[in-house]
């Protein structure tokens, strides 16, 4: 009888165990997670004001497009997936603001997707702005993404002057495009 007693207790007592762990990490968690999404924007490779790193991709289109061929304009360029759900909800504000701003060149990163999946989104969507396609997800580790969707804005001579990872909002776009030198109507 006492060997049951002392497997009762082991395992009561390593439920307990568990859920004070549990309860602890959620409220680490719950206290620091405001800090996070700024830590991780402070600490990340592409600081706000670095230059944007070159690059060249196939477009959805076929043709061959490098960064730097847009010198001279500000670049809002966005990392995302056809499969993403808030890179969905923001390809039609993307688009928008390509046709509303025709000084702004919009790119859309398209991360390790087939061209056909991407030509269907693109299709769906109405999207006329490039659509480039990173098929192997070098430019996206060059650029250190490691949540989609993620903006950065450009400006005219190729310097980061904002980063978002998260869904880009018309709130965030009055926010962020006077600093690359596009202001909001």
């Amino acid at each position: 009888m006492k060997k049951k007693t002392n497997r009762w207790v082991i395992l009561a007592l390593s439920a307990f165990g568990i859920c004070l762990v549990a309860c602890l990490g959620i409220a680490l968690v719950v206290r620091f997670s405001p800090n996070i999404y700024g830590y991780v924007l402070e600490n990340s490779s592409l600081e706000i004001g670095a230059p944007a790193p070159d690059f060249e991709l196939a477009a959805l289109t076929g043709e061959t497009i490098r960064l730097a061929q847009f010198r001279g304009q500000p670049v809002l360029l966005s990392f995302g997936t056809s499969w993403c759900p808030d890179c969905r909800l923001e390809a039609p504000l993307l688009e928008a603001v390509h046709k509303s701003y025709p000084e702004l060149i919009v790119l859309l990163v398209d991360i390790e997707e087939d061209p056909d999946i991407v030509q269907n989104f693109a299709g769906e969507f109405g999207i006329t702005h490039p659509i480039l396609l990173d098929s192997d997800g070098k430019v996206s580790e060059q650029y250190q993404v490691f949540a989609i969707p993620t903006e950065l804005f450009i400006d005219q001579d190729g310097f980061i002057r904002a980063k978002i990872i998260e869904k880009i909002t018309p709130q965030l776009l009055a926010e962020y495009l006077p600093l690359i030198g596009i202001n909001p109507q």
